[in-house]
């Protein structure tokens, strides 16, 4: 005798086959914006992080900060969203080079953070410009005095932002730094 199978048989696997395709698609669309907003929090954070390390990196070799400096022909002007720094030219070991001095400027231009590099012939600083964040929402350097020959402490307030699927994702960090030419108080 041969049996097939019934109606009510392959209604039942076609039920269950659809409900395992259902939960597979609705797992797979969770995972996806699971994974679209932890990249959203990637991008606001390393950016956020690596313009800190940068400014870091550039304002504690700096012996001053300068109202303005020209750098192939543009000047740029310390003030609450650029930092014109004057750092010692250092050797590839990193000894000061006596007499000569690089220069770096961070300034932001609609929502990118930029670092340009002004170094002397025999630094090992490369002189070009680089971009540091293309997330930015928002940058304030605050300073120690008004008059910038006698800043010794510099601060920096940045907030990287992003939109992951009309959610706003955010990352804020606060630095502060005090340049080379810091004496302590007695």
């Amino acid at each position: 005798m041969k049996r097939g199978i019934t109606l009510v048989e392959t209604v039942v696997v076609i039920s269950i086959t659809t409900l395992a395709l259902f939960a597979l698609t609705n797992l797979f669309l969770l995972f996806n914006s699971t994974y679209g907003y932890q990249q959203a929090v990637i991008a606001t954070a390393g950016s956020a992080g690596s313009a800190m390390n940068a400014l870091e990196a550039a304002v504690l070799p700096a012996k001053h900060i300068l109202m303005s400096h020209d750098f192939s022909g543009t000047t740029y002007s310390s003030a609450t969203t650029t930092l014109v720094l004057e750092l010692p030219a250092i050797d590839d070991f990193g000894d000061v080079l006596p007499g000569a001095k690089d220069y770096v400027v961070f300034y932001a231009s609609n929502a990118v953070l930029y670092r340009l590099t002004e170094a002397d012939a025999g630094s090992a600083r490369t002189s070009g410009l680089k971009l540091l964040s293309t997330t930015l929402n928002s940058l304030a350097f605050t300073y120690d005095n008004s008059d910038f020959t006698k800043i010794t402490k510099v601060a920096a307030d940045l907030t990287t932002r992003v939109f992951y699927k009309q959610q706003e994702v955010q990352s804020h960090l606060t630095g502060q730094w005090y340049l080379r030419n810091w004496q302590p108080s007695p």
